[in-house]
């Protein structure tokens, strides 16, 4: 097993897109059809559930940025945010400064916060239960949970971090992913659960979290070395 590991040792090498890249991918794919799911843009390198901070604004910053239109982002954790939000109200025209408030002192690069222009659409509490399969009936807590909507995408920004796994976590704050030509999600495999079936199609986003899948831009001081991926004489 172990000879067979090693000769197939490539494949198990996550192979990186660059963001722009995949993002006009995703763009040039066309539009879901009747009874069709969204296209699922995964912002992989910050999924909470494997340690991230759930407030890296690289990938929604480049999906904004990309022009793509019928989106829906879940979620940007930042308490802050929401409570500007909430003080100003549903239906209020508000700019907030959202995310990059959590250091990564051991990842390159910079994750500052992104300024978001649009309409608080939702407020809530942050509370529902699970429709499953996972967790079927459990009480899941975002905390105080807002939407904002830019025109282009609707933003749910959180204060608690939940990673993305039950389709209750949109249909709770208004907003139907169904109805959406895309989804952005902060999750790497527990979003397969409840909202695996409905995707028309995946698309990997390389963005910036500590839940990189890019093992070169990290410093490992307890390794051996050399060795198999990190070191390229050894492949």
């Amino acid at each position: 097993m172990l000879e067979r590991a090693w000769g197939d040792r490539e494949a198990f090498v996550y192979k990186i897109e660059p963001l722009a890249e995949a993002l006009a991918r995703a763009k040039a794919m066309p539009a879901p059809q009747a009874g069709e799911g969204p296209i699922v843009l995964l912002d992989h390198y910050d999924n909470c559930a494997s340690g991230g901070t759930m407030d890296t604004t690289l990938v929604l910053g480049e999906i904004l940025k990309a022009g793509l239109d019928n989106v829906a982002a879940f979620a940007i954790f930042d308490p802050e945010a929401v409570q500007q939000a909430i003080a100003a109200g549903i239906g209020a025209q508000v700019t907030l400064s959202v995310g990059g408030k959590l250091a990564m002192p051991q990842i390159p690069g910079e994750s500052p916060p992104l300024t978001l222009s649009g309409t608080v659409k939702t407020i809530s509490n942050g509370r529902f239960c699970n429709k499953g399969p996972m967790g079927r009936g459990v009480l899941t807590d975002m905390g105080a949970s807002v939407v904002m909507d830019t025109g282009r995408v609707e933003v749910a920004l959180i204060s608690r971090h939940v990673e993305p796994s039950d389709l209750n976590c949109f249909l709770s704050l208004g907003i139907d992913p169904l109805q959406k030509r895309y989804v952005m999600l902060k999750s790497r495999v527990h979003w397969r659960a409840g909202l695996g079936k409905m995707a028309k199609a995946v698309v990997d986003c390389a963005g910036i979290g500590v839940c990189t899948s890019d093992y070169g831009s990290l410093t490992f001081k307890n390794v051996r070395r050399p060795i198999f991926p990190l070191d390229l004489p050894n492949r």
